[in-house]
Parts: C-alpha cells; sequence; structure tokens
C-alpha cells in the first residue's frame, strides 16, 4: 500500500502530460496540417497590410517571402531555434534576437510556426470555461531557453480540441502578446487555421489571415542561408 501511495502522484503526473501532450498535438494540426506544406499569410495592422507566402518542411523549418510591393525581395527563415531576416541587397542575413521575434513580420513567423507539443511542456491542465464554452486551460513552459516566449497559457475547446485564447509571456512573466485563433477551414480534406490575431501588450493588434494551404511544394534549396552562415 505504501508503494502504491508513492507511485500515485508520478502516474498522475504521467496522465497529465499524456492528455496535455494529446491536446497539444490536435492544436498544432490546425497550422501544420502536413509534415511539409506551404500558405499564404496576409498581415494586417490598421491600414497596413503585407503578404507572406509561407514553406515550411518536415523538420520545422519554415521560411516567409515576401509577396506584397515592400516586400518583395525580403525573406525571414527559421532554421532550428535560429531566425534570420533576409534583405535585397545584403549579402549576409541578418540574425534576429529572441526579443525582436516579438514585433513585426517575425512575430507573425514565429507565431505560425510555434509547435506546441515540441515547443513546450504541460505543467498544468484544468477544466475552464472562456466566452461561454468549455474548455481547458493549459499552463505551458518552454522546452529551450532560446523559445522567445518562456510561458504560454492556452485556451483549448473541448469540442474539437480548437485552439481558442493564448497569452505568450516573456521569461519574467510579463505578457508579450495574447493570441485569438478564427474558426478554422477546410483545405483538401484537412482542417486548418483561417485567421488568428495579436494583441501586443504595448497596444496595437495584428490580423493574420492564411489561405491557399497546400501540401508540399517545399525546396529544400530555399533554406540555405547565404555565404557561411549556416
Amino acid at each position: 500500500m505504501r508503494l502504491h501511495l508513492c507511485f500515485a502522484p508520478l502516474a498522475g503526473l504521467s496522465l497529465l502530460a499524456q492528455s496535455g501532450e494529446e491536446i497539444l498535438a490536435q492544436v498544432d494540426r490546425l497550422r501544420h496540417p502536413w509534415p511539409a506544406f506551404t500558405v499564404e499569410l496576409t498581415l494586417r495592422a490598421g491600414s497596413a497590410s503585407q503578404q507572406w507566402k509561407v514553406s515550411a518542411r518536415e523538420n520545422g523549418d519554415a521560411r516567409l517571402d515576401g509577396v506584397s510591393a515592400k516586400e518583395k525581395g525580403r525573406a525571414v527563415l527559421m532554421k532550428g531555434d535560429q531566425m534570420w531576416l533576409l534583405v535585397p541587397g545584403s549579402k549576409r542575413p541578418v540574425k534576429v534576437t529572441p526579443q525582436q521575434r516579438l514585433m513585426g513580420p517575425a512575430a507573425g513567423g514565429d507565431v505560425a510556426r510555434t509547435r506546441f507539443r515540441e515547443d513546450y511542456a504541460v505543467n498544468s491542465l484544468a477544466e475552464d470555461s472562456l466566452d461561454g464554452r468549455e474548455c481547458w486551460r493549459l499552463e505551458l513552459a518552454a522546452k529551450r531557453p532560446v523559445t522567445s516566449a518562456r510561458q504560454v497559457t492556452l485556451w483549448v475547446a473541448r469540442e474539437g480540441s480548437l485552439p481558442l485564447r493564448a497569452e505568450f509571456r516573456m521569461a519574467s512573466g510579463k505578457l508579450a502578446r495574447t493570441a485569438h485563433f478564427g474558426p478554422p477551414g477546410q483545405a483538401q480534406g484537412q482542417m486548418v487555421l483561417s485567421r488568428m490575431s495579436l494583441e501586443e501588450s504595448g497596444g496595437g493588434t495584428v490580423e493574420l489571415l492564411f489561405a491557399r494551404w497546400a501540401k508540399g511544394g517545399v525546396e529544400a534549396g530555399a533554406f540555405e542561408l547565404p555565404d557561411g552562415d549556416r
């Protein structure tokens, strides 16, 4: 009996992690419906608008290529835990710091790329409600120190395991931004994310619209860095 009592809490923690990871896996499928894919991303902030093409491959690397006039030729490249900005006319990529990932297209790319199950550990899982919907509330902690948001509180609808809201916090616990997820869409028979909005803690909102999801179509050469910065 004593052994049973000693190991019961450990079994509970194991069950919590397993259940939490299953929820995160379902959430991730909306933004990563296939191992490799492309999707068109539109960023809107007030009257300003940017269009980017996002390419993601099996290992989690992602690249954003500017499509709209002002962004044409610019790219944001994410390889592993590193992020670079590729600028026309410059032979060397500009490395993006974790703090800079909280701003502009880097923020949109960082959030769009985030894979909760791989990037975060589940600290707690509880029943909750949000805007009248029954949901799960997950408290997440970053697995690696280079992750820009160190803590995340994620609300997931119990019906359909759809993400509703996520609060991203820095290491200090200060709120960096809040993400609101829109209803899912359909692409090639797969449920996908259609839109989300990011509310910055200092004010301002950026809307992310996703369209033309397509399976595959990612060229390996697109993820190579120029010169010796690989």
